[in-house]
């Protein structure tokens, strides 16, 4: 990883062990591992995965009460996130330094996201619809395709099992919000379903610190979402399956423009979509299909003063037939045909509104006693600048039951935007992707429920998109001219020993601008978190403590260079029954009632207390 790299990584690795270990040592069970998908494309036990990767269990989400995807995210290694006021306003993602460009968001295996700005508005992801979230780490392109360059988040929705059952939930707090969320789900013979509305409303408050930015209006700034998902999947026969998935998030937002005037009125509607048809089918004990027709959908109104909406449309088709071939015991080789069409609604009017793109992939995963493989290889050939290969090869060994290392190479890219390419007056039709290679090393230490994983990890960004001035005709274009580096160590734990509970991350990076040397902005040196839940006398109480460093930005008015301060914040939560099948639960956010700002002029959250009242058939 080289000399340079910050010595603290190695103080702070040795000190998270000597903390670890001794929990770890109390049980010598076997490891009972949640099924991942995320890592591989195929089922696996989340110890058997090669890059680092997390799941987010249902019990895990429960637990947190946290009500939307950042609040839970900014709890795991390797995540920085930043948004742009209180609940509901516009978040970035940073993953291994890489930007919310270079995160791939996936909700049951589809793309979401604007084709106009190339990220895609997690804020809007409430987690009444979510059952687990996996979190895989590093460049993973030759799985997934453009923009998996800082790892990838797939959400999946709730599904049906069991017997059918109800559940319903109130929640009244802070700021005038309140949700109510109700369900139905199970299976009966052959059919499983399931069903999930979700309702959440919030006053909020002024998003915008004015002493900061004069200008901007200083009300409060509510947000308003409804959600809904659903699933319904029947098995024809033994080993054949067919299936329909559909999600829906429409959120309304009202935020503060730095530049306008402390009267104006600006809002956002934001309405997240997928709706996917697939078919599993085992033709024969070696060869396994799932074929899937699927459509994500990002929908963004912008208003200012009540006048006409400025829009902004995508809508992104997807096709995908993944094979896979079973060609022994353990030995795995997968084949994949993926197609996309991107289609962009605007009232912009773009010199090309859509994009096509058909992919290929082929992989390997297996082992042989001791040593396991991973191996990927993927062509994306888009219809706007051409193609673009990826590569991944993996190699995991086990020293013992308990321990073992991995090894990882591979690179990734990210496709150009449609404002970066076709935006009127500002788009560069000869833009080429990003690129990046990626090397890491890990670390695994898994026994009885204690799974701890180590990451040292360095990607290097070329072709970085940036706007530059250009002479002539002397205006701002973006370019492939920028370059950047990322190193650092992450860790993980996760276990159970006594009657406690513990989750806990920690990230030591170095994310550098090559062609300057600066940190890059907003991007923290260090961060993590620790969380802890028990039971005491029939309560079920927790605590949680998220904690960054110092970080560079620009003035929210005017843009020269300023430093944020480091962040400490700790939540608090408590449940308990008060029947058979219901329990009451609260969450006291920002105990202590921090002060900071992640991105520079907004204002965070302060002190809040929400309450609710839960009941489960």
């Amino acid at each position: 990883m080289g000399n340079t790299r910050p010595i603290q990584s190695h103080l702070i690795f040795t000190l998270f062990l000597s903390l670890c270990t001794p929990a770890l040592a109390q049980q010598d069970e076997n490891t009972r591992d949640a099924v991942v998908v995320t890592a591989s494309r195929l089922d696996q036990q989340l110890t058997d995965t090669i890059s680092h990767t997390t799941v987010i269990t249902q019990k895990d989400i429960r637990e947190s009460q946290a009500i939307d995807l950042p609040s839970l995210l900014a709890r795991e290694a390797g995540f920085e996130f930043v948004q742009n006021g209180g609940i509901g306003t516009s978040s970035g993602i940073f993953m291994r330094g890489g930007d919310g460009h270079q995160v791939l968001i996936l909700i049951d295996g589809v793309r979401v996201g604007s084709a106009t700005l190339g990220t895609t508005s997690i804020e809007n992801v409430m987690l009444d619809q979510v059952e687990r979230v996996e979190i895989v780490r590093g460049n993973v392109s030759a799985l997934y395709g453009a923009n998996a360059i800082g790892g990838v988040i797939q959400i999946f929705t709730k599904q049906g099992h069991g017997a059918p059952r109800a559940e319903a939930q109130m929640m009244a707090g802070s700021r005038g919000t309140h949700r109510a969320s109700a369900g139905y789900s199970g299976s009966v013979e052959d059919t499983r379903f399931s069903l999930n509305v979700s309702q959440f409303q919030t006053n909020g408050f002024s998003a915008i610190d004015t002493q900061q930015a004069p200008k901007a209006n200083p009300d409060n700034d509510g947000y308003h979402n409804l959600s809904f998902s659903g699933q319904l999947a029947h098995r024809l026969a033994e080993g054949h399956e067919i299936g329909l998935r559909a999600y829906q998030s429409a959120g309304k937002v009202q935020f503060d423009n730095a530049f306008g005037t402390p009267t104006e009125r600006d809002s956002l509607n934001d309405t997240l979509s997928t709706y996917a048809l697939y078919s599993n089918n085992r033709f024969s004990s070696f060869w396994k299909s799932h074929l899937s027709i699927a459509q994500g959908t990002d929908e963004s109104k912008t208003f200012t003063n009540d006048k006409a909406p400025t829009q902004f449309n995508t809508k992104n088709t997807q096709y995908q037939w993944q094979n896979d071939f079973s060609l022994a015991k353990e030995h795995v080789v997968s084949a994949s045909l993926e197609a996309q069409k991107q289609r962009v609604d605007s009232t912009t009017v773009y010199t090309y509104t859509t994009r096509d793109v058909r992919s290929m992939m082929l992989a390997y995963n297996g082992r042989v006693g001791a040593s396991q493989f991973q191996a990927n290889a993927r062509r994306d050939r888009y219809s706007d600048f051409g193609a673009a290969d990826t590569w991944l090869a993996g190699y995991g060994y086990d020293i013992n039951a308990r321990w073992k290392v991995t090894a990882m190479r591979s690179s990734a890219f990210r496709a150009p935007t449609f404002n970066e390419l076709f935006y009127p007056g500002f788009g560069n039709p000869k833009l080429q992707p990003e690129k990046t290679q990626s090397n890491e090393l890990g670390l695994q230490y898994a026994v009885g429920r204690h799974l701890l994983r180590v990451a040292e990890f360095r990607t290097q960004y070329r072709n970085l998109i940036q706007t530059v001035l250009v002479a002539p005709p002397f205006t701002y274009l973006p370019e492939n001219v920028a370059s950047a580096r990322v190193r650092g160590t992450e860790m993980s734990y996760t276990g159970q020993f006594d009657n406690w509970d513990m989750r806990a991350s920690l990230t030591v990076q170095d994310p550098i601008d090559t062609a300057t040397g600066a940190q890059l902005r907003r991007r923290g040196k260090n961060f993590g978190n620790l969380v802890v839940n028990t039971t005491l006398s029939g309560w079920r109480v927790g605590a949680e403590a998220i904690v960054g460093s110092a970080r560079p930005d620009n003035n929210i008015a005017s843009g020269a260079p300023v430093t944020l301060g480091g962040y400490k914040v700790v939540n608090l939560t408590a449940r308990h029954a008060v029947a058979k099948n219901a329990f009451i639960a609260a969450r006291l956010e920002n105990a202590f009632d921090e002060h900071y700002q992640v991105a520079h002029g907004y204002n965070t959250p302060g002190r809040g207390l929400f309450v609710s009242l839960n009941w489960q058939q």
